[in-house]
């Protein structure tokens, strides 16, 4: 099997979905504040060319996220960005001893969220207010929003309020750590690339000091800061 550039980066941080084992705190009954967990794939554009391997390369990061990053006691919700914006899943992780979420589970909640769409159109912005919706009823812990995208929205119905949406979503008091990944250097409207083309729509947000990003082929790079700033959100 011949694996992609981003692929072959990311294969690393995803050993055969091999449970970890508990955690010595894990063990002692010791516990960290809970996080909320939002993972946003947007399956539109990209995700439909099998050449770019884009919906293999959300699925790896949201594994990998889902294996290495939820706790017992986490919620986790995961969005998929097509049109509109459809709940995958939205639930409590319970576990004993420390159990990490089952490679059933990861691969069943995953397959489902990077099934690439087959309607036209994007809902980038409506995903990243549904995001700050979700965060919003948990009382407790932090908020950790992932939203795996090219950067695209021109054919966003809602991106003249993306900044403002944004804003908000950075506004919210739960809001640890935002990591944007897949971001595409491929040029865009007006001969300048995706990615800057997003990152400017953004706003000021963009430099947030809780936002991370990675474009398509640095997410191997990227993966262990956005690891560090999930433990920094625990404390």
């Amino acid at each position: 099997m011949t694996l992609t550039p981003l692929l072959a980066a990311l294969w690393p941080l995803l050993p055969a979905l091999a449970p970890a084992p508990a955690s010595a705190s894990a063990l002692l009954g010791l516990s960290t504040p809970p996080l909320h967990f939002v993972l946003a794939a947007d399956m539109t554009g990209s995700s439909k060319n099998p050449a770019y391997g884009y919906a293999k390369q959300a699925a790896l990061l949201s594994q990998s996220l889902l294996l290495n990053q939820v706790r017992s006691g986490d919620t986790v919700t995961l969005l998929r960005v097509c049109s509109g914006v459809q709940t995958v899943a939205d639930f409590r992780f319970e576990s004993k001893n420390g159990a990490r979420l089952s490679k059933a589970d990861i691969l069943r909640y995953t397959g489902a969220l990077t099934q690439p769409c087959t309607t036209r159109g994007s809902a980038i912005t409506a995903a990243l207010a549904q995001a700050r919706t979700m965060t919003a009823r948990t009382k407790t812990g932090g908020d950790v929003v992932v939203l795996f995208t090219d950067g695209a929205v021109l054919d966003d119905p809602g991106r003249a309020g993306l900044g403002q949406t944004f804003a908000g979503l950075l506004g919210a008091g739960g809001t640890r750590a935002v990591f944007l990944a897949g971001l595409s250097p491929e040029k865009g409207e007006g001969g300048n690339s995706v990615r800057d083309t997003f990152v400017k729509a953004l706003g000021r947000g963009a430099n947030d000091s809780r936002v991370l990003m990675a474009g398509a082929y640095d997410l191997n790079n990227v993966y262990p800061t956005f690891a560090a700033a999930v433990n920094k959100a625990r404390k």
